[in-house]
């Protein structure tokens, strides 16, 4: 069976940058089953926030909703992005890619992603982190944020095919309007995990995806400034004593 997917998704219930999204899970899943989606997985930045109400208004919509997780793990100075796919809330222990290696060992039904991986020294791996633990990854990411002028997936693409890796489209969605630009439609047996990542690592999957425009790549700043805004207000809330003029 054909299933159009989405493996990056970001909704307003995240507990770190939620503030900036403007629509909940139950909408982020009525506009996929609109464009046709079958699979989703919901990546909040470092907390699992899948529910099992989540799974059954995905279900009854014909998704499945994969519970996942975007964390920041730590190497030095540096964070280091990743997503892993069908885990449990202890995966929020996590603290570095060696953690990481240790825990999918013991827990070989997760799948893991690396996002984003050339996108700046922040929150993307790099070339030497990826090239170091490309055993921990099951498949890299190739992202929405590109156009023909900036691309930094054609490095990605180069280190999935000199890895022997899937490159997997995602909207890695903060935003509601590039959710049908960047996808991929896998050929499984099913909607279950074990199907679906037994098709990703055959490459049993079709990649969709669209470069941006000036414009649309302007979006990404309007979301950073709502970001640093809500922290400010977010330190305004903590410490109101702290902005105050004597």
């Amino acid at each position: 069976m054909l299933l159009k997917a989405n493996l990056h998704l970001h909704t307003r219930e995240d507990k770190i940058e939620g503030f900036a999204i403007q629509y909940s899970i139950y909408e982020a899943i009525d506009r996929a089953a609109a464009y046709g989606f079958s699979v989703l997985a919901l990546t909040g930045h470092q907390k699992c926030l899948f529910r099992e109400e989540y799974g059954v208004y995905a279900a009854n919509r014909k998704i499945k909703l994969i519970p996942g997780v975007e964390l920041f793990l730590r190497s030095g100075w540096r964070r280091n992005d990743v997503l892993v796919l069908n885990c449990q809330p202890d995966i929020e222990k996590i603290k570095n890619l060696p953690d990481l290696r240790a825990y999918k060992n013991e827990h070989p039904e997760i799948f893991v992603i690396a996002p984003h991986p050339f996108y700046g020294l922040f929150s993307s791996l790099g070339g030497h982190n990826l090239q170091a633990n490309l055993d921990i990854f099951d498949a890299i990411e190739h992202s929405w944020y590109y156009s023909a002028w900036f691309n930094p997936n054609r490095p990605a693409s180069t280190a999935a095919r000199a890895a022997g890796k899937p490159l997997i489209a995602t909207s890695d969605s903060h935003t509601l309007r590039f959710l049908n630009d960047d996808y991929i439609t896998i050929d499984a047996a099913s909607w279950d995990c074990p199907d679906l990542f037994a098709a990703l690592r055959a490459n049993r999957f079709s990649l969709s995806t669209r470069e941006k425009n000036g414009f649309e790549l302007l979006w990404l700043a309007r979301h950073e400034w709502a970001l640093i805004k809500g922290y400010v207000r977010q330190t305004a809330a903590r410490w109101p004593n702290f902005f105050q003029h004597e």
